[in-house]
Formats: C-alpha cells, structure tokens, sequence
C-alpha cells in the first residue's frame, strides 16, 4: 500500500506512473507505463559505454537524474533505492526511475524498511541505522549520495 500510495503522489516525467491496480485473492497486479528502453546497469556494463555515450549524452542524463530525485525529495519523500538497476534510458534520452517499491516518507518515526537498497550505492548512514536511536535517523540525504555513486560509476 505505501508504494500504490507514492505512485499517487510522485507524478513526474522522469517517474514510472501507475495506471491501474487489479486485486485478487493473492496478489495485486500493478498496471504501469509500457517501458521500451534498457536499464542503465545495462548500459553501464558493456565495455563500450564511453564509445557509444558522449560527455553530452552523459551529462543529460546525469541532469535527468537529478532532477528526479529532486523532484522525489521535494514531496518529502526519501527513495533509498536510486541505482542503475532502477533506472531505464529510453529511447529518445529519456530516463525513467522503474521502482519506488523502498521509497518511503522522510517523516515517518519508524521506516518500514530501514535497512534497505542496492549495494554498492547505499548512504552509510542507511546501514547505520538502529531503530530507537535518534541520532541514527537518516533522511532524504541518502539518494543524494546514491545519486554520487551513480555519476561517479557513469
């Protein structure tokens, strides 16, 4: 419920949007935008990245990015999930963030998952977090040091 709840919130260009919801007795099937592109993880893994992007190319969809993940922070919400695997480019140069599944509100008293995301791309205040202690808290902050990781691996 709280991604369904986010998917209602977070509208913007640059953000996956949910059009339908279909429940049965199992399960609910979540009906989003058709993607025709590949994950920058993808693209980021073939030996060939620097020959097929220009500084440009990199440059826009770095912008892209953060514009995103700006975007996601001024509705006061943390996604603490932003990594290639979680972002297409599609054709046209167009990035789309694919999973907000981890986001949460950066207000909440308890997350419901604290400890969560990509390796390599996880703020270490994430991984430092005790439930109950103050001091721990993290917020929105977070994305922006998985934003880094991402330019710096691009």
């Amino acid at each position: 419920m709280n991604e369904i709840n986010l998917f209602e919130e977070l509208r913007h260009q640059n953000i996956i949007q949910l059009h339908e919801i279909h429940e049965t007795n199992n399960f609910l099937h979540l009906v989003t935008d058709p993607i025709q592109g590949v994950s920058l993880e993808d693209i980021l893994s073939r030996q060939i990245f620097k020959d097929e992007f220009s500084d440009d190319q990199i440059m826009h969809v770095f912008h892209e990015i953060l514009e995103c993940a700006a975007y996601i922070a001024s509705k006061g919400v943390m996604h603490r999930d932003l990594s290639p695997k979680n972002i297409v480019l599609e054709k046209g140069g167009r990035i789309k963030l694919i999973d907000i599944g981890l986001a949460t509100p950066i207000n909440l008293p308890k997350y419901i998952f604290s400890k969560c995301g990509t390796p390599g791309y996880v703020a270490p205040e994430v991984f430092e977090y005790i439930e109950g202690v103050p001091s721990t808290h993290y917020n929105d902050r977070c994305d922006v040091f998985s934003v880094g990781c991402i330019f710096f691996y691009m």
